[in-house]
């Protein structure tokens, strides 16, 4: 920059310091430009005191005076005044000092590269991922960035790397880790799934008080800083070395399929715990399934296998007319993708979290019958919490309402007939916390009826299906108002835990379909 527009710019950004502020970005091109010149950091001092003396003398001090006194005739300053006046002179000089002193020091003191060594793997896919410092310093790489080895931290989203041995490894955010080539990898917090072929038989990955030695498997590990280590097996073999306080020197540990051990950090010492197949992720790209190949066969108006699309901030409707819903992520901390049934599921956290996704417009039935399918699993029973629903407030009524009843947490669905009444199913239980379930309701013309886990739970008739035509969108999540740009604000019908392969059906499901769904969906793994 010249020597005239860096003045000027100077003198704006000292204006806009007295006026209202300035934000992080230009503190620090404040900083730069006071670092760069002599006169630059002159001027910047001469400012400061300026406005340090008249802020002292008409400013604050005058604020603090009467009306009457302030009417009152100017008398001569006191010799004491006149000293007070030096002081606040000197003050003002060193805060001055001190502000250029300390853009100074912000720039000086950066926090310096990591280091980094030969590229070890590609990061294949990446969901709203962000580093602290990535692979070449970008915050955001891009899929087909090359790893080089060294340290990184993963502080949003999810990635999915594969090391140049052939090994697969899913991490998701906040997660500290370490390449160290490409047979090895440290974590030392986060949670890693890790696929290893056969090729690459002996990958380790190290964590606090041990390290994790591949003997051909399908294994993940969730490392808490300064608490426990956990490791579980899916397939295959691990064998654990223990370096911990108390385990130096023992026998290393063995784990095999559908076995897991938490390793405590303060002694190093292993215990045996339950698999649990549902806290990791195990891969970002979506893979062809016999679920997804039926439900496709059945011709869905929408239909969402819950994989993640674009910036991955949709939720993909798999059918021809792409009605996709865009995700509103709330006061969500972490990512909104977690294990699903099938593939990868919609994590939600309830009222607190307010995350939800909403089709703006999608293909609603025309004639009597409609039907929707899921696999659903609730952390928690909130009140109205809500599946998916074409419906507005409380008082407008769209095509249908699907979700858990009122605080009891039964599951229920809606619709409205002919007469304008109201005609409703529901379960006889609330709806089992923490386990998948796989949910239905189908109009087939004269009667609705309620299905969990392929069983029908309720059934009521009707005649003819109505629905506000004015209420055009899906809602994932919760229930929106009116308009669709806000959910209802009267009972907030948010879903706490997880979502996965929701589909809408302009016509009526068989009995015999609805188990099908349920069996294979049941038969899906990883």
């Amino acid at each position: 920059m010249s020597e005239v527009p860096s003045k000027n710019r100077l003198e704006t950004l000292l204006r806009s310091l007295l006026d209202e502020g300035l934000t992080d970005a230009q503190r620090q091109e404040l900083g730069e430009l006071i670092l760069a010149n002599e006169q630059h950091r002159r001027r910047y001092l001469e400012y400061c005191q300026m406005h340090g003396l008249l802020r002292a003398e008409h400013g604050v001090l005058a604020a603090c005076t009467d009306l009457e006194e302030a009417e009152a005739p100017i008398q001569p300053r006191p010799a004491r005044w006149r000293y007070t006046r030096r002081r606040l002179w000197t003050a003002a000089a060193a805060a001055a000092l001190l502000i250029a002193a300390g853009g100074i020091w912000h720039l000086s003191n950066r926090q310096p590269a990591p280091f980094r060594g030969e590229p070890v793997a590609l990061l294949q896919e990446q969901i709203r991922a962000q580093f602290a410092y990535g692979p070449n310093g970008e915050p955001t790489p891009r899929p087909g960035a090359a790893m080089p080895a060294g340290p990184y931290e993963l502080t949003r989203g999810i990635i999915e790397l594969q090391s140049f041995s052939g090994v697969s490894l899913t991490l998701e955010a906040p997660a500290t880790f370490t390449l160290l080539g490409v047979d090895g990898m440290r974590i030392t917090n986060g949670r890693i799934a890790a696929h290893v072929p056969k090729s690459a038989t002996g990958y380790s990955v190290e964590i606090p008080n041990g390290t994790v030695i591949d003997l051909g498997t399908d294994f993940a590990i969730d490392a808490v800083r300064g608490e426990k280590s956990e490791v579980h097996v899916f397939k295959g073999e691990v064998q654990v070395k223990l370096s911990g306080a108390k385990a130096i020197g023992s026998t290393p540990l063995h784990l095999k399929t559908g076995e897991a051990t938490k390793i405590d950090f303060l002694t190093g010492m292993p215990s045996g715990i339950d698999l649990d197949e549902g806290r990791f992720l195990r891969g970002l790209e979506a893979k062809p399934r016999e679920y997804t190949r039926r439900v496709l066969a059945l011709q869905p108006a929408a239909y969402y296998p819950m994989e993640p699309a674009g910036d991955g901030a949709l939720l993909r409707d798999a059918c021809p007319t792409r009605s996709d819903a865009r995700i509103s992520f709330g006061n969500a901390k972490e990512s909104v993708w977690a294990a699903g049934k099938v593939g990868l599921a919609f994590s939600m956290g309830g009222p607190a979290q307010q995350t939800f996704a909403v089709a703006p417009d999608y293909p609603k039935t025309q004639g009597d019958e409609l039907s929707v399918v899921a696999w659903v699993m609730a952390k928690s029973r909130p009140r109205w919490g809500s599946i998916a629903k074409n419906w507005a407030g409380s008082d407008e009524w769209g095509q249908f309402h699907f979700g858990l009843y009122y605080d009891s947490g039964e599951l229920e669905a809606h619709i409205q007939d002919s007469s304008g009444a109201e005609v409703t199913v529901k379960d006889t239980v609330p709806i089992p916390l923490n386990a998948w379930h796989h949910v239905a309701f189908v109009a087939d013309g004269s009667m609705l009826r309620l299905y969990r886990n392929g069983v029908e739970v309720d059934a009521a008739p009707y005649h003819e299906l109505r629905g506000n035509p004015l209420i055009k969108a899906l809602a994932i999540g919760t229930k929106l108002n009116l308009a669709a740009n806000a959910p209802d604000s009267h009972d907030f019908n948010m879903w706490d835990g997880r979502l996965d392969e929701l589909a809408v059906f302009n016509h009526a499901l068989t009995v015999d379909q609805i188990r099908e769904l349920y069996d294979l969906g049941d038969a899906e793994r990883f």
